[in-house]
C-alpha cells in the first residue's frame, strides 16, 4: 500500500521532475510582535558571528571530498558554539552570502584558511571520535548527533587515520568515542532505536530533522543544537540499501515526532535530492503534518541544495519592512498579481531566490514573493538582503501556511480532537507574530481544505489576504477564483504548470505561451476581474514573468499580491 501510495502521487516540487512549546499568551500589536529582541524564537539562534570569520572553501578538497565535506560540516557546529567563527563554501552562493555578511556589518574581516589550518584552529574544541559504518548509512546521523552531545568529531573508515582521537568499542559508554562499525546493527531502523534509546533525553526539544545521511551542509547547525535526526526510506530504497526497511522506519519516525512538542519545525527535507530516495514529499509532509511539526524545507529538494552554514546565519538579525504603494481601480481592467513559489524553503531563499532577484530584468513586473516566516530565525541575513534590495512592485508573502510548510488538512491529526484545537489555537498565533516580522498581510496556503479550516487560518491575526493552492486544482471555478471568508479575499491559483524544462530559450517561449493561455482560459467574463497566476520553478528568469505580463495585452494590469487585495476591497465596497 505505500509503495502504491508512493507511486501514484504528485507533489509541489515535483513540477520540474515531472519532465524528466514556547507560545505568545496576548495578540501584541504588529510593532511590537516584529521586535527582534522577542524571546520568542521557534527555530535555534547562535550568537553573534566574531568580527574576524574564518573561511574554507570546500571546493578545494579533493581526495576523499565528501567524508572531509561530512567530518568539517559536523566539526563547524562545535566550533561555532561559543560564537560563530568558521564558514565553509559549499558553492558560490555561499561566497555571495558571505560578502553580504561583511557588507552588512554583520563581520569586518574574512581570514580565509586552508584545511589543514582549520583542525589545526578547531580540532582541539574535539575529545572523541565518531566513526560510520559504510554499511549502515543512518550511523552517519547517529555518528552527527553523537558528536554533537559528546564534542565528538565525526568521520569515515576512508579517514579516521587522520586523527589522533579515541574511538571506542563500547556502546554503553557513548561519551568515549565510537567506532560504529563495531555495534552489528543489521537494518538502519536499529541504528535508531540505539541512538534514541541511548541520547533521547541529552537531545534538542526545540526541533527535530529528517536528513538523507548523504547529505552533509546542514549538519553544522544539528550539531551546535543537538538536533535529532531520522530519515525515512521509500520501498523501493531497499535495492540499493538493503538496510532500509520502509514500514519499520515510518512506524519509527511517526513514534519519536509525536514524542516531540506540537509546532516545532522538522529540518531537513524527506526525499533525496536526486528524488530517487526517501519517503518522498507527500509521504513526509503528511508524517510531519500529522504528528504537528512544519518543514522550512532545509535540504537538498532537487532543485535547491542544502543550506550550510545555519551556525553563522542564525546569529544575524534583522528588521524587515516593506510599503504597500497605493492603488485606484479601474472597473474595466482584468488584475492579476504573480507570485513565485517555493520561498518557504529556506534552501530556495538561499539559493534561487538570488539568482532571480539578481537577474537584471528583476523588477520589471510586480512580483509576490513567497517566504517561509521562520528564516527571520535560521537566516535574517538573507531575507534583510531581499527586503534592501526590493523593487517598488516586490511584495514578500507568507508562505504555506503560517509558521512554515505544512498540509493543513492533515496537521496534527494524530493528536485527540481537543489537543488538536489547541495545538492549531497556538499555531496560528504563532503564524500571526512570524507574519509581522516578515512585516506581511498576505499569506499563501497549500491545498483546498475544509472550509472551517480555511475560515480559521483566515482568522490569522494580521492577515489581510489568502493566496490559495499549489496551481489550479480540480476545484477551482471560474466563480471562486476571488472570493471571501470572514471579510478576507481569498484568491485561487488560477492557472496550472507547463511541466516542462526551462532550461533552452525555446522551452521558455513554450512556457511562456501556455501560461498566457491558461491565463486567458480562466479569466471571468466580468470585469474588473481578479487573478492569482502562480509562478512555480519553471519561472527560471525574469524575462519569462515580463514576456507573460506583456503577452497578455494592455487590459491585463500586473499587480502586487497585497494591491490585489485592495483593489477586491474597492470593488466590494470595503
Amino acid at each position: 500500500m505505500l509503495d502504491l501510495m508512493l507511486k501514484s502521487r504528485i507533489n509541489r516540487r515535483a513540477f520540474l521532475q515531472s519532465s524528466t512549546a514556547a507560545m505568545s499568551s496576548a495578540l501584541l500589536s504588529r510593532q511590537t510582535m516584529a521586535a527582534e529582541d522577542s524571546p520568542l524564537h521557534l527555530c535555534p539562534k547562535s550568537r553573534p558571528p566574531a568580527r574576524v570569520l574564518a573561511a574554507l572553501r570546500l571546493e578545494e578538497l579533493t581526495s576523499f571530498s565528501w567524508d572531509m565535506r561530512l567530518t568539517l560540516s559536523c566539526l563547524q557546529g562545535i566550533a561555532n558554539r561559543p560564537q560563530p567563527r568558521l564558514y565553509l563554501l559549499h558553492d558560490r552562493y555561499d561566497e555571495l552570502w558571505l560578502d553580504w555578511l561583511r557588507e552588512r556589518g554583520d563581520v569586518d574581516t574574512i581570514e580565509w584558511l586552508e584545511v589543514g589550518h582549520v583542525f589545526e584552529r578547531f580540532l582541539p574544541d574535539t575529545s572523541c571520535l565518531y566513526v560510520t559504518d559504510p554499511e549502515v548509512p543512518a550511523s552517519v546521523n547517529v555518528a552527527t548527533m553523537l558528536a554533537s552531545l559528546y564534542n565528538g568529531l565525526v568521520a569515515t573508515p576512508n579517514t579516521l587515520g587522520l586523527f589522533k582521537l579515541r574511538a571506542g568499542t563500547n556502546a554503553n559508554t557513548p561519551a568515549a568515542g565510537l567506532d560504529l562499525r563495531t555495534l552489528g546493527w543489521k537494518k538502519d531502523v536499529d541504528a535508531y532505536r540505539w541512538a534514541f534509546e541511548q541520547l533521547e533525553s541529552n537531545l534538542s526539544r526545540q526541533a527535530v530533522c529528517v536528513l538523507d545521511p548523504h547529505e552533509v551542509a546542514l549538519r553544522d547547525y544539528l550539531v551546535e543544537f543537538k538536533i535529532p535526526i531520522l530519515w525515512v526510506s521509500a520501498p523501493q530504497d531497499a535495492k540499493n540499501n538493503p538496510q532500509a526497511s520502509s514500514e519499520e522506519e515510518v512506524r519509527f519516525a511517526r513514534e519519536i515526532l509525536m514524542k516531540w512538542p506540537p509546532n516545532i519545525p522538522c529540518l531537513g527535507w524527506p526525499t533525496s535530492g536526486n528524488k530517487e530516495g526517501g519517503i518522498g514529499e507527500d509521504l513526509g509532509i503528511d508524517l510531519m503534518s500529522e504528528c504537528a511539526k512544519f518543514s522550512p524545507c532545509t535540504a537538498f529538494d532537487a532543485y535547491s541544495p542544502t543550506v550550510g552554514n545555519l551556525s553563522v546565519h542564525s546569529g544575524t538579525t534583522a528588521t524587515l519592512h516593506q510599503t504597500v504603494p497605493p492603488i485606484q481601480l479601474d472597473r474595466e481592467k482584468v488584475y492579476f498579481t504573480f507570485i513565485r513559489s517555493d520561498g518557504d524553503g529556506w534552501n530556495f531563499q538561499r539559493h534561487y531566490y538570488r539568482k532571480l532577484f539578481d537577474d537584471p530584468r528583476h523588477g520589471s513586473v510586480p512580483m509576490g514573493w513567497q517566504l517561509g516566516s521562520t528564516a527571520i530565525d535560521g537566516q535574517p541575513d538573507i531575507l534583510d538582503y531581499y527586503y534592501k534590495h526590493a523593487r517598488p512592485g516586490d511584495c514578500f508573502v507568507n508562505a504555506l501556511t503560517g509558521i512554515g510548510y505544512i498540509h493543513e488538512n492533515k496537521y496534527a491529526q494524530n493528536y485527540p480532537s481537543e489537543q488538536r484545537a489547541q495545538i492549531w489555537k497556538d499555531y496560528l498565533r504563532l503564524s500571526g507574530i512570524y507574519l509581522a516580522r516578515l512585516d506581511a498581510s498576505v499569506m499563501c496556503t497549500y491545498a483546498e481544505m475544509a472550509p472551517s479550516l480555511l475560515e480559521m487560518i483566515a482568522g490569522t491575526p494580521g492577515v489581510r489576504a489568502l493566496f490559495s493552492n499549489y496551481g489550479r486544482t480540480d476545484q477551482t471555478t471560474l466563480d471562486n477564483l476571488a472570493s471571501e471568508v470572514k471579510g478576507v479575499p481569498v484568491f485561487r491559483a488560477s492557472n496550472r504548470p507547463p511541466f516542462i524544462l526551462t532550461y533552452t530559450p525555446a522551452a521558455r517561449r513554450d512556457a511562456e505561451q501556455f501560461t498566457i493561455k491558461e491565463i486567458t482560459t480562466w479569466t471571468p467574463a466580468r470585469r474588473p476581474a481578479f487573478l492569482y497566476v502562480f509562478l512555480a520553478n519553471w519561472l527560471t528568469d525574469m524575462e519569462m514573468a515580463e514576456n507573460i505580463a506583456r503577452g497578455l495585452g494592455t487590459e491585463y494590469v500586473p499587480v502586487r499580491p497585497d494591491q490585489l487585495a485592495s483593489l477586491y476591497r474597492q470593488f466590494r465596497g470595503a
